[in-house]
Order: structure tokens, then sequence, then C-alpha cells
């Protein structure tokens, strides 16, 4: 079972679907306002500037969820993983090919790669998955909205603080 979880995520890491969607957006960034302004270093503080451009672009969960493939807010998903990444050592992972049933589980997502998962043992609650945090960073864009102002885009770290 444990090799044909790394196989599958081999491939769901490594893919020509999410290269692409990875590639396009990092190529983006640097030339879409108002990322081109630049400033954007990747940082955890950044997350708040980040933060702090939706909830000035956006003003509920339904305006935010109807710009859903805007490339603001795709480069501020992308921007958001990341930050996991550069951070916290996590991937980018997506599913090869788009959800066939349309169910939208097809988004890029990050997580800690499959060879740390020790370090991230499973919750009590579920003990036939292990417990590596994972985020869809474009639903934790439009859980800004849903969650209130006292939740920010950095709480999204916290996760990664390994149990034990």
């Amino acid at each position: 079972m444990e090799e044909q979880q790394r196989t599958d995520e081999k491939e769901w890491a490594d893919n020509p679907r999410l290269n692409a969607w990875t590639a396009t957006q990092a190529a983006s960034f640097e030339t879409c306002s108002p990322f081109d302004m630049g400033g954007w270093d990747l940082s955890v503080e950044s997350l708040d500037e980040l933060e702090d451009l939706l909830r000035g672009r956006f003003a509920s969960y339904q305006d935010i969820k109807a710009a859903h493939g805007s490339q603001l807010v795709t480069l501020a998903a992308w921007y958001l993983g990341e930050v996991h990444i550069r951070h916290h050592g996590a991937q980018w992972q997506c599913q090869p090919e788009p959800d066939p049933h349309g169910l939208g589980h097809d988004q890029p997502y990050v997580t800690i790669p499959f060879d740390r998962a020790d370090a991230y043992p499973p919750a009590d609650d579920d003990p036939d998955q292990d417990g590596r945090p994972l985020t869809v960073p474009a639903d934790e864009l439009r859980a800004l909205f849903l969650r209130g102002p006292d939740h920010h885009l950095r709480d999204t770290l916290t996760r990664y603080r390994p149990r034990g």
C-alpha cells in the first residue's frame, strides 16, 4: 500500500496538467497588476498584504467565488501555495486529469511529501489517513470571507506543526 501511495503521489506531484498550471502562474505573476508593482517576496509577512488586497477587492464569499477563474484569484491562490512550499517544504499536487464528474476535487493543492509523513501522525479520529496537512489555496482565499476578520491567511501555516 505504501509503495502505491508513493507512486500515486509522484504522479500527482509531477504531471503535465500541474506543471503547466504552476509554470503559467509563475510566468504571469511578475506582469499581473497588482503583483507587478514589486514587494511580493513570498514571505510569511507578505500574506498579510495579500489578505488586505483580497479583502479590499472582494466584499463577500459570493464575490470572490464569482471571480474564481480570474487571473487575480488564481495568482493569489498560487502565491499562497508558494509561501507554504518555501517556508514549510510542502509541494504542489493535482489530479493528473480533470475530475470527469465535475465534483471540484481537482484544484491544485499543497501538502507535505509522503517521505515526511511520519512527522504528521494520523489524527485519533481518522487512523486510516496520514496526518499530513493539506491546503487547497483557492479554498482558503474564499474561506477568508466565511471565517470572518479574525481569520488570516497566515493561519493556514500553523497546520505544519508536527503533532506528537
